[in-house]
């Protein structure tokens, strides 16, 4: 395949992904537009009382709900009598005589209040685990991506893929270290244990496994949602008890991180060494032809 050639099926490719992300940008603006139109909305998940059910950052879909449909166990939106803005999604636990309904988390005890129909926002029709992180960091994720386009203009091409690389690492950085979404966990209780010590219990508020761990003791590891608990029996020289929490990650996932890390590299490399071989092949080929045009011309006019 010649260079003019390689460099026209890179361009088809690059036509259908355009089309393909323009497409898939249109079908999701198509979707929330009518999913607005139909009176549904977007929560966030920010507390960690649904558990495994809907781990803090789920995007949870609410639609409209008769209240008079409501059974025990539906899982909705609603605010609480006496505030203004703030919503909770919970589980319903029961129906009252009076009509009123009594909700409750997974974690949670049961909710003090009693809800009537002006305090239902809807029904949970679907939860997206960890979709919700991805939109509360969404203006920073636009920010960066503004600032990195522009930075690729401006900059001359030598200097374009280690823009790219050092702006971008600078926006995750930025958002992991402030919004913390890939590990984290919640301390539910940390009391004191019949025979010394303390037990401590945690939940996983993070997108990836997280390991709770004494001084002594077997450790436990959390994902998002779930609840664990360690005995924490010996305490430091000034009588403090001490969890430690670590990221529960296998080697094998930090070696594949570093690979990622280093492929545009990698590829930049590959590339420099491919392109002048592709080059001299094409003078070749260009040559060649030529040559042997002129040969087989000056053939005829000696038989001639």
């Amino acid at each position: 395949m010649t260079p003019r050639h390689a460099e026209h099926h890179r361009d088809v490719a690059r036509g259908l992904l355009s089309w393909a992300a323009l497409i898939a940008a249109f079908a999701v603006v198509v979707i929330c537009v009518a999913w607005r139109v139909e009176g549904g909305r977007w929560e966030r998940v920010e507390t960690a009382s649904m558990g495994t059910v809907a781990p803090v950052g789920t995007l949870l879909w609410i639609k409209p709900v008769d209240f008079a449909s409501l059974e025990p166990g539906d899982f909705i939106t609603f605010r609480p009598p006496g505030t203004s803005g703030v919503t909770y999604s919970h589980r319903v636990l029961r129906r009252d005589a009076d009509g009123t309904i009594m909700t409750k988390g997974v974690l949670s005890a049961p909710d003090p209040w009693r809800l009537g129909p002006g305090n239902i926002v809807g029904k949970v029709a679907m939860h997206w685990w960890g979709v919700g992180w991805l939109l509360a960091a969404a203006p920073l994720l636009v920010l960066g991506g503004v600032v990195i386009a522009l930075a690729t203009r401006v900059l001359s091409a030598p200097w374009k893929l280690p823009a790219v690389l050092i702006l971008g690492s600078m926006v995750l950085s930025v958002l992991i270290v402030w919004q913390r979404p890939l590990v984290n966990a919640q301390q539910l209780a940390f009391s004191p244990a019949p025979h010394g010590g303390a037990d401590a219990t945690y939940v996983g508020t993070g997108l990836l496994p997280i390991r709770l761990s004494a001084a002594s003791g077997p450790h436990v590891v959390l994902k998002a949602g779930q609840v664990g608990t360690v005995h924490v029996a010996k305490s430091d020289g000034r009588g403090w008890l001490h969890v430690t929490l670590s990221p529960a990650i296998p080697w094998w996932w930090w070696i594949g991180l570093v690979g990622v890390c280093f492929l545009p590299a990698i590829s930049r490399a590959l590339g420099g060494l491919v392109r002048p071989r592709s080059a001299v092949r094409g003078n070749r080929h260009r040559h060649g032809p030529s040559g042997s045009q002129t040969a087989t011309a000056g053939a005829r006019r000696a038989v001639a």
